[in-house]
């Protein structure tokens, strides 16, 4: 029995970008094919040089580079000398075919597209026996054509250069022994060591050791960020000084980097209405430029004349320079970490009169954050705290974690507790030493066999009504010393982002939550939001979110299973993504990986942008050809010099559209100047 040559599959992130075809095979993989030895003839010829030849130039940008350099040739001799005429012919011939499949399409569909209408302008150039006319019009489409798979190519140069940057594998630590494994086989909750230099395999926290961390390849930010225990990390980041160990949290799928990977093929696949306003436009213009053109020739009988009018409202500069401006918008938002799914939903943004945020996890952190201690007598807090750290060393409890991180970050040595005691629902105790320390609520005293402070209780529930968040007591050798309090703490850049949407007139901010009314006061205090409906449930948020879109167009921004109906039904969908539910994700329109909310308004800049720009587009087209047609009726363009005149316009809303590739002040521009 003869066993077959084993084949070595390339690596999985290299198998994802060619299903994305954004990667050919390796020279490598190439010299590994070993072809059927009794493969037939007609398999040799098509796997041969000539045949790969001949399928790279029926494709784009071969064939539109061919074409562009062969009519231009012809008709650049055409000035010089006579007798061109079949060459310029087949060039136009051969240059038509791609605008008549694809008009020939949209007839079969009963579809007014923009293709339809230039292949009218061609047809008619053609029948007309202006050849030159059809060979200009041929000329400019191949030029289109060829922008058009330029831009496509540069708006997934970014995710192309990220999935290049992840690892294929990483060094693992089990039961005290590193092993490097394939990062397929990485697991939620393994423990991966990082070195310095290596980039990180997957999502995850920090849990022992420093260093610095380059983001740049994922938020675009170009200053290092510094990691300790606790901080997260993003996929395909690099590690800049030293090594640490991290804790996996979300792999394969669930990863930042493939997600970006799954989202960006998502909005690839989903052609958006505002780049459909070329065809719209089309199908709204053939009946008015048709019925002109029957008048002009009705009233004129010249033949002449109607065809030139053709040729000057042939408008397809408009099917590119729509696409184009949608295209680049999203490329620069994708560099900036924010993943769109079809320019309709970035159009639409800037039209935004309402804009909703979750809290928790939204305009918060999402993770409870110790802010400090109480004493209720003369103890002092520094003693206290490597006492509090030991006794929630261990714990996995929330406000366990945050009580030990705070005392990581005051003290540099946590001892171990010597004994360690949880009960449920009331609390932890532990003991260091000579000192027994209990730490929780008001049910402690009871579940230790404590007698009442009736004191300590009255002060428990004063901070209680004075933070409207969650507190807590702490009791040293039975007697209450002191009371701490934890808050889930809003992010950093979150006032100034909404101060900035402020200031780019959207004024009905609103922050849904299913929090109490007091914490949700206190968060909305602090980010000087003045609308708050709190202790909503889901369906509640989506009921609200159905009031406000009766006069108004709303967005909705959130990051848990429970905003996802809210996501859903809002006029704009926002996710965070770093922290966000896949089914959030999934729910959204407008997915933030990065969680930062300074590319909110960043966004709504870009979405007018954009939308100007679009706009100036059809006040170019408008004007150029109201010009075209007055030197039309007043016989200075015929079939030939329309052609000309169309040909050189338009390129006018080409270049509008190419001002969107220009990166104009970024978010990360913005945070800095706030800082310094």
């Amino acid at each position: 029995m003869r066993m077959k040559r084993q084949q070595s599959k390339p690596p999985k992130t290299i198998r994802k970008l060619r299903r994305l075809r954004l990667m050919r095979k390796t020279a490598q993989e190439n010299k590994n094919y070993q072809a059927p030895k009794h493969a037939n003839m007609a398999c040799f010829w098509y796997n041969s040089l000539i045949m790969n030849i001949i399928r790279t130039i029926l494709k784009p940008p071969a064939r539109e580079a061919i074409l562009i350099v062969f009519i231009g040739a012809c008709l650049l001799a055409s000035v010089f000398s006579t007798g061109l005429e079949p060459l310029i012919f087949a060039g136009a011939f051969l240059g038509s075919l791609p605008t008549l499949w694809s008009g020939l399409k949209g007839l079969l569909k009963v579809k007014i597209t923009i293709d339809v209408f230039n292949s009218i302008a061609l047809l008619i150039s053609l029948g007309t026996g202006e050849i030159s006319s059809a060979a200009f019009i041929a000329l400019m489409l191949a030029f289109a054509r060829l922008l058009e798979w330029r831009t496509a190519n540069r708006t997934t140069s970014a995710l192309e250069s990220l999935l290049r940057l992840k690892p294929e594998s990483a060094v693992r630590e089990k039961d005290g022994k590193r092993e490097e494994v394939p990062i397929e086989q990485i697991q939620v909750g393994d423990t991966i060591i990082i070195s310095p230099g290596a980039r990180i395999p997957v999502d995850g926290i920090v849990i022992q050791g420093e260093s610095e961390i380059n983001e740049s390849s994922v938020t675009g930010e170009s200053l290092p960020r510094p990691k300790r225990a606790g901080d997260t990390l993003i996929s395909g980041t690099e590690n800049l000084t030293g090594g640490f160990k991290m804790r996996a949290s979300r792999v394969g799928k669930d990863s930042t980097i493939e997600r970006m990977v799954d989202l960006m093929h998502e909005a690839e696949n989903s052609k958006s209405k505002t780049e459909k306003i070329a065809d719209r436009f089309a199908s709204g213009l053939l009946p008015i430029v048709g019925l002109l053109g029957l008048g002009t020739y009705l009233i004129t009988k010249d033949a002449s004349m109607t065809a030139a009018l053709f040729l000057v409202a042939c408008a397809d500069d408009m099917a590119v320079a729509i696409p184009l401006a949608v295209t680049a918008a999203l490329g620069q938002a994708a560099k900036q970490g924010v993943i769109i799914k079809g320019g309709e939903w970035l159009e639409r943004l800037g039209r935004v009169q309402t804009l909703v945020f979750d809290k928790t996890g939204t305009l918060t952190y999402g993770n409870l954050v110790m802010e400090g201690l109480k004493p209720l007598n003369n103890i002092s807090v520094d003693t206290l705290i490597p006492l509090i750290g030991a006794a929630e060393k261990y714990s996995e409890h929330p406000v366990g974690k945050a009580v030990f991180q705070w005392a990581s970050a005051q003290t540099k040595i946590i001892p171990d507790p010597d004994a360690f005691e949880i009960r449920a629902g009331s609390g932890v105790k532990a003991r260091i030493g000579k000192d027994e320390i209990i730490i929780g609520n008001e049910r402690a005293f009871e579940a230790f066999a404590l007698p009442i402070e009736i004191k300590a209780l009255a002060a428990l529930k004063q901070a209680q009504e004075e933070y409207g968040q969650t507190v807590f007591l702490i009791i040293l050798n039975g007697t209450p010393v002191a009371i701490g309090n934890v808050a889930d703490e809003p992010r950093e850049e979150a006032k100034q982002s909404i101060a900035e949407i402020r200031a780019l007139g959207l004024r009905n901010i609103w922050m849904f939550t299913g929090d109490n009314e007091k914490i949700a006061s206190r968060v909305a205090h602090a980010l000087d939001i003045p609308r708050v409906h709190s202790s909503m449930k889901p369906e509640e948020k989506m009921g609200e979110i159905e009031q406000l879109q009766k006069d108004k167009v709303v967005a909705m921004v959130g990051d848990g299973i429970n905003d996802a109906p809210a996501l859903a039904r809002a006029d704009v969908g926002i996710a965070m993504g770093a922290n966000g539910t896949a089914t959030t994700v999934t729910a959204a329109n407008i997915v933030i990986l990065t969680d930062d909310l300074s590319r909110l308004p960043y966004m709504i800049r870009l979405s007018r942008r954009m939308t100007s720009v679009i706009q100036g587009n059809v006040w170019i087209w408008g004007l150029t050809n109201l010009i075209g047609f007055s030197l039309v009726f007043m016989g200075w363009l015929g079939p030939a010099s329309a052609a000309l005149y169309n040909f050189v316009t338009d390129f006018l809303p080409l270049f509008n559209s190419s001002r969107l590739f220009t990166k104009r002040q970024s978010p990360l521009s913005d945070a800095s100047a706030r800082k310094s």
